[in-house]
């Protein structure tokens, strides 16, 4: 069952990361459509940010009802926050390009913030969409050097995972007689 567990983590990750990867290349090439697809995101890393914080509560017997609401409310909020922006974009404060990178740094912030509590790896999400939105305001064609550091990223992640695992399985086999 915790294999179970890690495997949905995994997942969970891996899809944020790809689709965040997906709406930052959006972002460069279309400003004018990426607001839509962030606003998508918010329920797709909701869903992410859920699925690790219920597989990290039963792997560490914690008690999921609590886990799950703290995370609720955040992501309530976040989506309230979202709505909010796509009001401002209705009562012309704001253009459709500016709209794609307020979301985009909005998301970081709260995949960030909700990694911290459930998992490391969600937070490198957060911080790549937060940094990608701060780029992207200054440099015109970002997506390359982004795409360059997400897979490095992704690559660490996978080795850091594969030697804590290493680790955890000595220090178990020493303790055991």
């Amino acid at each position: 069952m915790r294999k179970y567990h890690f495997l949905v983590e995994e997942v969970a990750v891996i899809a944020a990361l790809l689709l965040s990867i997906l709406g930052i290349g959006i972002t460069d090439y279309s400003p004018l459509r990426s607001y839509n697809y962030w606003g998508v995101m918010t329920l797709i890393l909701a869903m992410s940010g859920l699925s690790i914080g219920w597989a990290r509560a039963h792997r560490l017997d914690l008690p999921v009802a609590k886990t799950l609401a703290t995370q609720l409310v955040h992501w309530l909020a976040t989506g309230v926050a979202v709505g909010g922006i796509f009001l401002l974009l209705k009562a012309g404060r704001l253009n459709y390009e500016n709209t794609g990178l307020v979301l985009l740094v909005l998301l970081g912030l709260a995949t960030f913030l909700d990694g911290y509590r459930i998992s490391w790896r969600f937070s490198l999400v957060g911080v790549l969409e937060f940094v990608s939105g701060i780029i992207a305001a200054y440099v015109e064609q970002y997506l390359w050097v982004l795409l360059i550091v997400a897979i490095g990223m992704a690559i660490g992640m996978v080795f850091w995972e594969r030697r804590e695992r290493t680790r955890r399985r000595q220090i178990s086999a020493e303790e055991t007689p």
